[in-house]
């Protein structure tokens, strides 16, 4: 179950307002922008979601493990984005690239089925402006008890995951490119950035 109170946090490394795909009425509702040197612990630990970005500094953010802990133990939810180079948590492995980075590497397939990726072909995502490999290069280990959602490249290997903290709280894992930047198409980035904050909020599993 997720925390029933506190903000959902879009921690941002720069000055800037919320990426535009965050401009849909639900999200532009449920959302407080914060810069990431003005977020205090207390505000972290009393957050209900937390979503990050792939400028994250994660060398500052992992000597939070203090007020993650309480976020994540009070049921807070947490949508990574980017290479996962210093886990703030015990259970997580840092980033794997992929190999040598050949077209079929990038190829991205469902593994399970989650609200963030309800009816869309993940196929869609393989490409941006005619390029692979925007999507990610890589995936982040899934700890125990966690579940893939998408795999890449010929071995599946899963780029994104949801793990339920045994503990309390969950993560959504993607390990590339912010997720609501993935795509061509505006609608479907705005539709990714919602359903995200939608699943912090705790409105579906």
């Amino acid at each position: 179950m997720t925390n029933a109170g506190g903000e959902i946090l879009l921690v941002l490394s720069g000055d800037g307002p919320a990426p535009k795909s965050f401009d849909a009425p639900l999200a532009s509702s449920a959302l407080a922008c914060v810069r990431q040197t003005e977020l205090a612990d207390a505000r972290l630990s009393a957050a209900r979601g937390v979503v990050t970005t792939m400028h994250l500094d994660q060398i500052e953010f992992a000597r939070r493990a203090e007020a993650l802990e309480t976020f994540f133990d009070r049921g807070g939810r947490m949508a990574f984005m980017g290479h996962l180079a210093r886990p703030f948590l015990p259970e997580l492995s840092p980033f794997v690239p992929l190999g040598a980075g050949r077209r079929d590497d990038f190829a991205l397939v469902a593994l399970g089925d989650h609200f963030v990726f309800d009816g869309l072909d993940r196929a869609r995502l393989e490409t941006r402006r005619g390029v692979a490999g925007f999507y990610g290069r890589g995936h982040a280990p899934i700890p125990s008890g966690g579940r893939a959602l998408t795999g890449v490249g010929p071995q599946a290997a899963p780029i994104n995951w949801i793990w339920e903290r045994p503990a309390g709280g969950a993560i959504l894992m993607h390990a590339g490119n912010d997720l609501w930047t993935v795509c061509d198409e505006p609608s479907v980035n705005a539709a990714l950035a919602e359903r995200i904050v939608a699943w912090c909020v705790g409105a579906t599993a």
